[in-house]
């Protein structure tokens, strides 16, 4: 990955940040939410967290469920120190409330499953559409380097899962079988000394394609699902796929689309998914996808509607 984490604490995102204070329990007391693109911090970065925890917190962190460091202990009357010592640090505060949070990613960039480099796609995302706009409510980005989603992408606002297409040459597969044990949802299995996939059991995870030992089975094509609609809390909603093997700059893209038009057409306190209910999928599907390529459409069928209702 071509990237330095150093990077992720820039002037900008300082500038914007600055509002990550989030109210606790006690009197007069805050814990300090820091961003933390990608759950990723060097060495350096935890020292220097440590050292602000000391001094303006309680000398402790928790770690939030998206990745992330709080701080906690921070009186009101610190809040100008605190900032002041973070911001010498390279270290930003996070968004709190109607904003776009810090975008998460699996570990797939050094996961043998992962079909590609989360951790630069989701730096690329962060760095594009993570700013201090005012939105209808908080917005989540999520993103998987494969079918696993162990970043579980779907209940983002917008994720992404990385997939891969597998494709067979029958002239170099030596009917070793590996490939059949490497599926987990028994998609593939051997016929006559070959491998024959189901097209309907297959969720395009490529574990076959990386398990083959002579390269026979090998990737067609890959990319990245875009799911859309997602939010877990007193109500939930698993994200609609809405799109199929985008490109990265596709993909980039889309979470800038997605978020104009949630902008433009979602009401204060309304998730993305309930704007998306309202006014229907297809007219987020419109938005987002503007100027892809048809076939990478996915065509919303009613069941995949009824199954994108929310629930409790």
């Amino acid at each position: 990955m071509a990237i330095d984490p150093r990077d992720f604490y820039t002037p900008k995102v300082l500038d914007a940040q600055l509002t990550g204070m989030i109210k606790t329990r006690e009197p007069n007391t805050y814990s300090a939410r820091l961003r933390i693109p990608m759950g990723i911090l060097t060495a350096d970065a935890l020292e220097d967290v440590a050292a602000v925890a000391r001094a303006h917190g309680r000398g402790e962190v928790y770690l939030t469920a998206r990745m992330g460091i709080e701080i906690p202990g921070v009186q009101t009357e610190d809040f100008p120190a605190l900032r002041e010592d973070l911001a010498a640090r390279g270290v930003a505060l996070a968004g709190c409330g109607p904003r776009m949070r810090s975008t998460t990613a699996c570990k797939g960039t050094v996961c043998p499953h992962g079909n590609l480099d989360v951790f630069e796609l989701a730096w690329r995302i962060d760095q594009a559409h993570n700013d201090a706009a005012v939105l209808p409510h908080k917005f989540k980005v999520g993103v998987a380097g494969c079918a696993s989603s162990c970043s579980k992408p779907q209940t983002n606002d917008v994720g992404f899962v990385g997939v891969s297409e597998p494709e067979l040459d029958p002239g170099a597969c030596v009917n070793c079988g590996i490939c059949a044990e490497a599926c987990h949802l028994a998609a593939l299995r051997m016929e006559q000394g070959l491998p024959a996939i189901d097209p309907d059991l297959c969720v395009s995870c490529g574990d076959c394609t990386k398990a083959c030992p002579v390269q026979a089975l090998a990737p067609r094509r890959t990319g990245l699902d875009l799911y859309a609609g997602g939010r877990w809390g007193r109500e939930k909603q698993v994200g609609m796929r809405l799109g199929a093997f985008l490109s990265e700059d596709e993909a980039v893209g889309a979470v800038g689309r997605i978020k104009a038009w949630y902008v433009a057409e979602g009401r204060t306190k309304e998730r993305l998914g309930q704007t998306m209910l309202r006014l229907g999928p297809r007219a987020c599907q419109e938005a987002a996808l503007e100027g892809v390529p048809r076939g990478k459409w996915v065509e919303l069928t009613a069941e995949a509607e009824e199954r994108f209702r929310g629930f409790r």
